[in-house]
């Protein structure tokens, strides 16, 4: 289980901070930055100068670093990003999908690899993600530092705020925040608590678009029109797609519920291998040299057939795999090559079934944007290192003749700057997006007094307290899935508990339950729901003779507890207050045990 209290405002003391916006992506991550005293409020840094060791100098300048890390055989960081090298031992990757139990169940074989070499190095997929990103962390500190002044940054406080993929689950998202935590983001420093707070990734994307490429300036985009926003990534196609409420200042409403999949450029990847590995045979493939490998993937196929296809089927795209030879004889008595042709339609082979993929989530998104408001979005804003793909655009092109398909500037590299957008609202009010569309429904299991039109048998039982027939394990959900709440209203449950003694009050509790239903259950069985998080709350122990006294059917006394637990919710993150009799516990009486794996 992970634990952590909640924060009670996105505040933070001082005048003076820095604003830190960080994309943790399944194959590349990207932060950026700005501070408060800039000269210009939307200037926005990109940080780079990575560290290549033996690799290609020109991509220190690069807005993104690769989601590597390899390790020595004691479990020490031995390397990250670029200077990971081919032939280097015990390296991980795509360990961001380890984060998620949906991407477990879509396992691809470096997912697999990876899994047994944290199996051997005997760390968490938590553990592996913290040491990414304090590496990660730890540059983007030394860039900031270099460009502003050590002694100016130590005197200013931090704002971080990590993306996060917009189909991930509570437990998902609480894992990536244990990471962070673990990394060091979030240590102690001279001018005050560090607020770390996460944001989902389209969300991101859109604050970023929305100011840089000039969606406000676009005449057919007014109040009440729509867009969706596509974010393809390495490993998730995620969208969201938002109403214009207000230009100025500009206010967001989401309008439907977040969709995704796991349908990213990694799949490309394995499909491209996979195929390869079909001409030349497993036992050849596997024999080759990393280095090799490394090559084929880093020139013939993400520098030349992966971004050249279009889908024009006569192109060829060439594959040279040195140290292999076909068995075949060539004709008129050649040698044969090594190089391995690759047609149109074998390579549209590899990217019809994750494209395809895509294409069907913008569909569904964009049919739910019409069915709510009764007309088409104006525009899918295409976002994201995968989004960069031209086979998708002219896809997507087709697909929606009459909507305006738009790729932003930078693209790569939006997601992180519109954390830092994110990162600059320190309110609810000021947040561009007013309201969250909850992609589950969030309850409580309880007792209720019997009903035998309405409950199963099975549930029934005498309640020793009431002398009365009871059903056990009933739910009641305070937010159902697909229901818009306010960013501004938090969802409230109401509390009931009974306390025999004053020394209870130490301890009091209660579970939040999820269902990714569509319509929620009533009653629990082993498969329709499941926990998400343990609240518990230390009241303090005079209070008790303040409570009602009531008295059991077998003559015993015992209080009851009221009390109302707060859930403000919003996209990526979700706050927990507790209140009784309008006076707010703090935050070191309350914590959350959230049911992580």
């Amino acid at each position: 289980m992970s634990r952590h209290s909640p924060s009670s405002s996105y505040a933070i003391s001082g005048a003076n901070y820095v604003t830190i916006g960080i994309d943790f992506g399944t194959t590349y991550s990207g932060v950026s930055w700005t501070w408060s005293k800039a000269p210009n409020p939307d200037q926005i840094e990109v940080v780079h100068k990575w560290e290549v060791g033996n690799g290609d100098a020109r991509n220190q300048g690069a807005d993104k670093v690769p989601s590597k890390i390899c390790y020595n055989d004691n479990g020490t960081v031995a390397k990250w990003g670029y200077t990971v090298m081919p032939k280097d031992r015990n390296q991980a990757q795509w360990f961001k999908l380890l984060l998620s139990d949906a991407a477990l169940e879509k396992e691809c074989e470096r997912v697999r690899q990876t899994r047994l070499l944290l199996r051997k190095l005997k760390k968490s997929p938590v553990d592996v993600a913290a040491d990414y990103l304090r590496c990660l962390w730890t540059h983007a500190i030394e860039v900031i530092e270099f460009t502003l002044g050590k002694i100016t940054v130590d005197n200013m406080a931090f704002r971080v705020v990590l993306t996060v993929p917009a189909n991930w689950d509570d437990t998902a998202v609480e894992l990536t925040r244990k990471a962070a935590v673990q990394a060091g983001i979030t240590e102690s420093r001279f001018r005050g608590e560090t607020t770390l707070r996460t944001v989902s990734e389209p969300e991101a994307a859109a604050l970023a678009a929305w100011r840089e490429a000039g969606l406000q300036w676009r005449p057919d985009l007014q109040l009440n029109d729509s867009f969706v926003v596509c974010d393809a990534g390495g490993g998730t196609v995620d969208l969201i797609s938002y109403t214009v409420k207000s230009l100025n200042p500009l206010k967001l409403e989401m309008c439907v519920e977040a969709t995704g999949d796991l349908c990213g450029a990694v799949y490309l990847d394995e499909g491209f291998e996979s195929h390869i590995r079909a001409v030349v045979s497993a036992n050849v493939y596997d024999r080759l040299d990393p280095e090799v490998k490394a090559k084929v993937f880093e020139y013939d196929w993400e520098g030349s057939a992966k971004r050249r296809y279009n889908g024009e089927p006569t192109i060829e795209y060439k594959v040279d795999i040195p140290g292999y030879r076909p068995n075949r004889r060539h004709p008129f008595g050649r040698r044969p090559t090594s190089t391995i042709i690759l047609h149109g339609g074998h390579v549209g082979s590899i990217f019809q079934p994750v494209v395809g993929r895509a294409v069907d989530l913008v569909n569904i998104q964009v049919g739910a944007v019409q069915d709510k408001m009764n007309k088409l979005p104006k525009i899918v804003l295409l976002v994201g290192g995968f989004g960069e793909n031209n086979f998708l655009l002219n896809q997507l092109k087709a697909t929606f003749p009459k909507v305006t398909i738009q790729r932003p500037m930078n693209a790569w590299s939006v997601i992180s700057r519109g954390a830092v957008i994110k990162g600059q609202s320190t309110t609810a009010e000021s947040d561009t997006v007013t309201n969250f569309i909850s992609g589950r429904s969030y309850g409580i299991m309880y007792d209720s007094p019997w009903d035998p039109f309405q409950h199963n048998r099975k549930d029934k039982y005498r309640c020793p307290l009431k002398g009365i027939d009871m059903a056990r394990n009933q739910f009641k959900w305070y937010l159902k899935r697909g229901d818009s709440v306010s960013k501004m209203q938090p969802v409230t449950y109401s509390w009931k508990m009974k306390l025999r003694n004053i020394r209870e009050l130490e301890n009091v509790h209660g579970t939040i339950w999820v269902s990714n239903n569509p319509t929620p259950p009533s009653r629990y069985d082993s498969s329709n729901a499941k926990k998400l998080c343990r609240i518990r709350c230390n009241f303090r122990s005079d209070m008790f003779y303040d409570l009602t006294e009531r008295q059991a059917v077998d003559g015993s006394k015992y209080r009851e507890l009221e009390y109302v637990l707060n859930m403000n919710v919003a996209a990526g993150e979700l706050e927990w207050v507790i209140t009784w009799r309008n006076q707010q516990r703090g935050r070191k009486q309350i914590s959350v045990d959230y049911m992580t794996r």
